[in-house]
């Protein structure tokens, strides 16, 4: 097992990205390959930004700067409603096919998860349990 959980957490968001996008592909065709591709995209830019927007935020607040860290936690306020917009653009807008675009978004939970898993069968054997 990695030292850095969110490692595994990344690859397995990445891994599932690629896999979501490719049945996409094979069963929507070009349409379904896109808007899996796309919310499967925002899904990764998501689990980035929320890594280093909370990240930022924990080393400033550790490190007593609690007004720096309540900014760093409205900045994710934001994120999301920006995450909210792009959804809406890509449904509205740009008319993306809505099951694989639902598909391709929801790897992070199916990715937190599977990691969460992973990463908690492991410690035992690692003899930090």
């Amino acid at each position: 097992m990695t030292k850095r959980p969110l490692a595994v957490i990344e690859k397995t968001n990445l891994v599932l990205a690629v896999g979501v996008t490719a049945l996409g592909g094979l069963v929507w065709d070009k349409a379904g390959l896109l808007a899996a591709g796309v919310g499967a995209a925002l899904a990764c830019l998501n689990l980035w930004a929320i890594h280093r927007l909370a990240g930022r935020a924990i080393a400033r607040a550790t490190a007593g700067d609690t007004a720096a860290a309540t900014g760093l936690l409205a900045a994710l306020g934001v994120k999301m409603l920006i995450l909210f917009a792009l959804v809406w653009v890509a449904i509205r807008v740009y008319n993306l096919a809505l099951v694989p675009f639902a598909i391709g978004i929801s790897i992070l939970p199916v990715s937190l998860v599977m990691a969460g898993l992973w990463i908690g069968s492991t410690v035992g054997e690692q003899g930090k349990a």
